[in-house]
């Protein structure tokens, strides 16, 4: 019932009144609700009449002002307004003309259900709605098992269910208070909604970190998190023996020492199916080691003159190298080497890496296993023997001759024994033993391998990277031990490969005694001769020089640059600012079919594989129309490593 008479226009309405009926209706811009029904009712167009509204306003007179006055220029009653208002649904509004009325639930959130329980599955949205009527009009606040869901404040409930304790009792408290808030008029609660959670089974969220080194006596925490339904258990186990009472999924071990090292792992299981987390390597750290200075050797053999071509050995190196220079190792990278070359590049990597210097070898291509482990080069003949090869036990001799730090030697090639019927040779060849020895011991070396003895290693079709090599790259220059890489290598391989594949099986021997790691860090100190004159063999920057054309009159620019990053024996040639002409390169003196190549689609650039192979300038011309007019020469070997000239000597 209405306070005042509903006959009444509404310019009549008692100026207290009136004023807190204006307050209301600007109040959360209750005005524009009610004006858009307004402009329903009368055919208006409901954005132009609120924007009139808007721009009528002043200072003295609000929106809703001129809203009333309108309304009351149209004969508008108290009467009416309380119905236009309550078809808007504004009961704090309408409750400034009219007495309270107790609110009454009109739907509860059961009622667009069959039953008064769902089951929903982790993920997904749980929607309820409810609906009372009342003056003034009812807040709304959500309840789970009888406790507030904050911002939960409206007739609809939307919530994602992504934990097993959103199940249980859901309903909504409906309470109704004066517009000052000091009485309350009514307290309602609905009916309830039951939520049950569908089986899920246990998935990680997040799992246990994969090394931690700590220093002894510190406590450390390790956790993971799991979700399904049933609610999951979880039981840690060290070096896989249970760990009694650890059944939460954060273990916390005071006070570690040395006999709390290896490796954990949390095994979770509900009533649906069990998981277990990653092994947690948790190891003592210990005092880091230092290098005088970290050098690499990376060769990789693909284009074979006598045997089948390789596909994925140069950017396997290449990636090996490029991560090797970001923990500061010096890079010396060389791509399709004759035997000799080979030899001569070893030897030179053996010579440099004096004591206190850490070494690494890396070799991708075509390999074999008699006995030893074999590197073939790229100039191998069809039918090969021992002598036409590089032995492990050779290359161990001439790399622990000075005896570096630490030397580890990575082979990424295949392990298997030559065919009899195409190779019978060598099966009757009588090898040379090899001794490798240094002059103080043997240790602190690593010998890894892309597969076992008399096993295979894979290329995949299409695929950029080997096997291995694409393993090894995840963990190469990571910080952690040495001998943790190899084992981290391993078993990523193994989670991946399957069929044929799994014929491949990396594998490492060790002989460590110190806590290396390929990160460690180098003395802040002037570098020795030798690493000064490795410095300068390996040294390389692209180079801008001018040639000229005398018989045509022409001058032009020549980038000189490393075709491939990072190897040091392909170099790059490229003509500039002669964009109307044809260029080509020819060597003075006739060479290997394989030293020199010009790109079918660039007229301007060419690329020298082993340039300091080159027997004589390299010879620029330049064309047109089909027609020769110039040519001059680059004596190329002026601008190449100097390493170079030492692997062809």
């Amino acid at each position: 019932m209405a306070k005042i008479s509903e006959d009444i226009y509404l310019e009549r309405i008692p100026p207290g009144m009136y004023n807190e009926l204006i307050h209301e209706l600007n109040k959360n811009s209750s005005w524009q609700i009610l004006a858009c029904h307004v402009a329903e009712q009368f055919g208006y167009q409901w954005n132009s009449w609120l924007k009139s509204l808007e721009q009528n306003s002043n200072a003295t007179k609000t929106p809703a002002d001129i809203l009333l006055f309108e309304l009351n220029v149209k004969m508008c009653t108290v009467g009416i307004l309380c119905t236009l208002l309550r078809d808007c649904e504004l009961g704090n509004v309408l409750s400034v003309l009219h007495y309270p009325e107790p609110s009454v639930i009109i739907k509860h959130p059961s009622d667009d259900l069959e039953h008064d329980t769902l089951e929903i599955s982790l993920g997904q949205h749980l929607c309820l709605s409810c609906k009372a009527t009342g003056i003034p009009s009812p807040s709304y606040q959500w309840y789970h098992n009888n406790i507030e869901l904050p911002r939960q404040q409206s007739c609809e409930l939307d919530i994602v269910i992504n934990s097993c304790d959103q199940a249980g009792e859901y309903n909504c408290k409906i309470s109704q208070v004066t517009n000052n808030g000091e009485v309350v008029i009514s307290i309602l609660l609905t009916k309830s909604v039951f939520v049950n959670l569908s089986r899920v089974p246990v998935v990680i969220q997040q799992q246990p970190p994969a090394f931690l080194e700590l220093k002894e006596g510190e406590d450390f925490i390790i956790k993971c998190i799991a979700q399904g339904h049933p609610e999951p258990h979880y039981q840690w186990f060290r070096d896989n023996i249970k760990l009694e009472g650890e059944t939460s999924n954060v273990l916390h071990i005071k006070q570690f020492s040395f006999k709390h090292e290896g490796k954990y792992h949390c095994y979770i299981n509900n009533d649906v199916n069990e998981v277990i987390t990653q092994r947690s390597h948790i190891m003592l750290d210990l005092p880091r080691e230092k290098a005088i200075a970290k050098i690499a050797l990376i060769i990789a053999n693909d284009d074979y003159e006598n045997h089948m071509c390789l596909e994925t050995p140069k950017n396997d190196a290449a990636k090996i190298g490029i991560l090797l220079k970001e923990i500061d190792f010096k890079i010396i990278c060389l791509v399709n080497l004759s035997l000799e070359q080979m030899k001569n590049a070893i030897r030179k990597f053996g010579d440099i890496l004096k004591e206190g210097v850490y070494g690494l070898f890396y070799y991708a291509g075509h390999g074999f296993k008699m006995q030893e482990s074999y590197m073939l080069a790229v100039d191998a003949p069809e039918s090969y023997l021992r002598k036409d090869a590089i032995c492990e036990s050779e290359l161990l001799a001439i790399l622990l001759q000075n005896d570096p730090a630490l030397l580890v030697t990575i082979l990424d090639m295949c392990q298997t024994i030559p065919p009899k019927e195409s190779n019978p040779n060598i099966h009757n060849e009588i090898p040379k033993v090899k001794e490798y020895k240094s002059r103080k011991n043997l240790r602190n070396l690593v010998q890894a391998y892309s597969t076992s003895s008399y096993r295979p290693s894979y290329e995949r079709t299409n695929s950029k990277y080997g096997l291995y090599a694409m393993h090894l790259s995840k963990y190469i220059s990571k910080n952690i031990p040495v001998a943790k890489v190899f084992e981290e290598v391993g078993k990523s391989i193994d989670r991946l490969l399957k069929g044929t594949e799994r014929n491949q099986i990396p594998m490492f021997a060790l002989t460590i005694t110190k806590p290396f790691r390929l990160t460690d860090a180098i003395y802040k100190r002037d570098p020795s001769p030798t690493l000064d004159h490795l410095n300068k063999l390996i040294a390389f920057s692209i180079k801008t020089i001018e040639i000229n054309f005398k018989q045509a009159s022409i001058s032009a620019m020549v980038v000189i640059s490393l075709f491939m990053e990072p190897y040091l024996n392909v170099i790059k040639i490229s003509v500039c600012n002669l964009e109307d002409l044809e260029v080509n390169f020819f060597n003075f003196v006739a060479t290997k079919q394989n030293n020199l190549f010009q790109t079918a689609g660039s007229k301007q650039e060419c690329w020298i594989h082993n340039p300091q192979m080159c027997q004589g300038p390299l010879v620029i011309s330049v064309s047109k129309n089909g027609i020769q007019i110039g040519a001059t020469l680059l004596h190329i070997k002026n601008y190449i490593p100097l390493i170079l000239e030492h692997i062809s000597n």
